[in-house]
C-alpha cells in the first residue's frame, strides 16, 4: 500500500467530512501541480491541506505550501468551494473544498518533502491530465475557474 492509500484509506475511516483549503498557482500558461513520488503515475493534484483547529485558510494554506515548497504566498484571493464525494476502497469519503488563487514569490519549485514532487502542466492541455477532482481541473483548463463560486462533484457508487 502507498503512502497515499494510507493516508485516503485512514480519512474516509474517519467517517466525517474533511475540510480542505487549496491553492491553485498559474503562471506562464501553466499550473502547479504535485503527486506523489512512490507513485509517478498517479493522479495530479493541487497543493493544499486540511483545516485544522486554530488555523484561518490563510494560515493553513501558507503552512501547506511552506511545508511542501520552497516557495512563500505572496497574495492569495478565494475563488470557489467544491463539495466533494467519492468511494476510497469500498469507504465514502466526503470533502468540502475552499480554493483560493494564489501568487507565490518565485517560480523554481522545489520539494521540501521527499514523498511529494511538483510540476507545472501547460493548460493548454490541461484537459487531458488526471488532475483531481476533474470538476475542478475542466474549470481551470476553459478559464472558468474564475467565475464560479460552488461546484459539486457528482457521487457514484
Amino acid at each position: 500500500m502507498t503512502r497515499q492509500d494510507e493516508f485516503m484509506q485512514a480519512v474516509a475511516s474517519r467517517g466525517i467530512v474533511r475540510v480542505r483549503v487549496v491553492g491553485v498557482v498559474v503562471h506562464d500558461g501553466c499550473l502547479l501541480v504535485q503527486r506523489p513520488t512512490d507513485e509517478p503515475e498517479s493522479w495530479y493534484a493541487l497543493i493544499g491541506g486540511e483545516y485544522e483547529i486554530g488555523d484561518t485558510f490563510e494560515s493553513r494554506l501558507r503552512a501547506e505550501f511552506e511545508e511542501e515548497t520552497n516557495v512563500k504566498i505572496v497574495r492569495l484571493q478565494y475563488l470557489f468551494v467544491v463539495e466533494n464525494r467519492f468511494l476510497w476502497n469500498g469507504k465514502p469519503f466526503h470533502g468540502v473544498e475552499h480554493y483560493f488563487e494564489i501568487d507565490i514569490d518565485r517560480f523554481d519549485v522545489e520539494s521540501r518533502e521527499s514523498h511529494l514532487s511538483q510540476y507545472w502542466l501547460p493548460l493548454d492541455t490541461l484537459a487531458e491530465q488526471d488532475l483531481r477532482p476533474h470538476i475542478v481541473r475542466d474549470a481551470i483548463a476553459s478559464g472558468d475557474y474564475r467565475n464560479i463560486r460552488s461546484l459539486v462533484v457528482p457521487f457514484e457508487e
